[in-house]
């Protein structure tokens, strides 16, 4: 019981040295479309988690063993490689569903990805390129929300479980800038509502797949890597099925909150699902060994 209160404790401490300076700044600097006006709030944002680990525990005098901060275990390459490959995938199978069920006029090939050939490759590789670069941005987070709070959950909850509370968690700390409309824009009925509803259930299922990069490698880096590679690479290459050639968007029979939605959740929602299940089977194989 004393174990669980000083997790318990440690929790409480770390979430509100993560949340205030993200509330204060996403609201003093917000431009009121979901973007901020300070060049140092911008740049720092996703650093804050990782900073609350640190004071955390620091203060609570528990120190740096099982902080996920080595490079991992000895086959964790196929972890590291599958970090790359999948947020590098995720805007190519999101345009194929974008065509398959929310462009009403016009073709993939009349798409931007389909005849752009060379600047088209360019912005794939510039994006990767920024994401690799960016990774610090992506420790800020993941060192906070994978490697501390999913972890201390689990003293208290079921792994599932934890995972779920993690991504509602996450999801909520993106708040100032979802009540202005980023990530998922103003133009829906039920703004600004649609977007926390929409970034807590995309959330749960990310966090679902960054947990278990993290478990299977006993490493931070994997999450991290794919998590920056993710905001990196998905937006610009999957406005190239966006746009047709000559650089004007196609019809779409919904609204930008749907089309988003419609084409990105999908792959995010079954790769989720599969880490969640291939989570509990480990913790199953691992409890029948024991």
């Amino acid at each position: 019981m004393q174990n669980k209160k000083k997790t318990l404790l440690r929790i409480v401490l770390y979430l509100i040295l993560a949340y205030v300076p993200v509330y204060i700044l996403g609201f003093v600097f917000s431009d009121k479309k979901g973007g901020l006006t300070s060049t140092f709030a911008g740049n720092t944002l996703m650093l804050y988690p990782a900073i609350a680990v640190f004071i955390t525990r620091i203060v609570t005098k528990e120190g740096f063993r099982d902080a996920y901060l080595g490079f991992g275990k000895r086959d964790s390459g196929k972890y590291y490689a599958a970090a790359v490959i999948y947020p590098v995938v995720l805007p190519f199978v999101s345009g194929l569903i974008l065509h398959l069920f929310v462009v009403k006029n016009g073709s993939l090939s009349e798409s931007m990805i389909a005849n752009d050939g060379v600047p088209a490759i360019s912005s794939l590789l510039l994006s990767i390129t920024s994401g690799f670069a960016l990774a610090i941005h992506g420790f800020g987070e993941e060192f906070g929300w994978r490697a501390y709070l999913t972890p201390k959950l689990e003293e208290l909850m079921p792994t599932p479980a934890a995972i779920v509370v993690t991504g509602v968690i996450w999801a909520l700390w993106h708040g100032p800038f979802l009540a202005y409309g980023y990530d998922f824009g103003r133009d829906y009925d039920f703004f600004p509502y649609g977007g926390f509803i929409a970034m807590i259930v995309m959330c749960i299922f990310w966090s679902a797949i960054l947990t278990w990069l993290t478990k299977r490698t006993n490493s931070v880096y994997p999450a991290a890597l794919c998590h920056m590679l993710a905001d990196t690479v998905l937006t610009p290459n999957l406005m190239l099925f966006v746009y047709n050639s000559d650089g004007e968007p196609f019809e779409l029979r919904t609204n930008e909150y749907w089309r988003d939605i419609i084409s990105v959740f999908p792959m995010i929602i079954v790769c989720g699902t599969a880490a969640m299940i291939l989570l509990c089977k480990k913790k199953k194989e691992l409890v029948g060994h024991n």
